[in-house]
């Protein structure tokens, strides 16, 4: 059976996921961004993904485009139309669908809504655990 995001979100350390409001200033975001540690912010409106703030938003779209942090919102330069995979997406269909969209982090829903981020970075260290595991598992 093949590994899915549900698999990889399992293994994860955190369960949370850091959103912010569209309307949040970048200057806020990027507060959030450094305070948690992480590499982007899903953004949550009326009960839907929206999109997505990354830190790559931050250096081409705010910084690159000499735009003030402070006055500009999120729902200006975050990443917008961004896929979401449920959860019994196969890893290797998540893995296709970052590529495609040339993005490293994709949202994770399921019934209850918005249940975690899945990076290229997650699915490394997600193969590389079952890579390990299998090769414990021969010997």
């Amino acid at each position: 059976m093949p590994a899915t995001a549900r698999d990889v979100l399992a293994i994860k350390n955190s369960a949370v996921v850091y959103t912010c409001a569209p309307d949040a200033s970048v200057a806020e975001a990027c507060q959030v961004l450094r305070d948690r540690r992480v590499g982007c912010l899903v953004v949550a409106g009326g009960g839907a993904v929206q999109g997505i703030f990354t830190e790559r938003d931050v250096a081409a779209r705010v910084v690159g485009a000499g735009l003030d942090p402070s006055a500009t919102r999120v729902r200006e330069v975050m990443t917008r139309d961004v896929e979401v995979a449920p959860l019994d997406l196969s890893t290797e269909a998540i893995e296709a669908s970052l590529r495609r969209q040339r993005l490293r982090h994709i949202p994770v829903v399921g019934q209850r809504g918005l249940l975690g981020v899945v990076s290229l970075g997650d699915l490394a260290r997600f193969y590389a655990l079952r890579d390990r595991e299998a090769a414990s598992a021969r010997q």
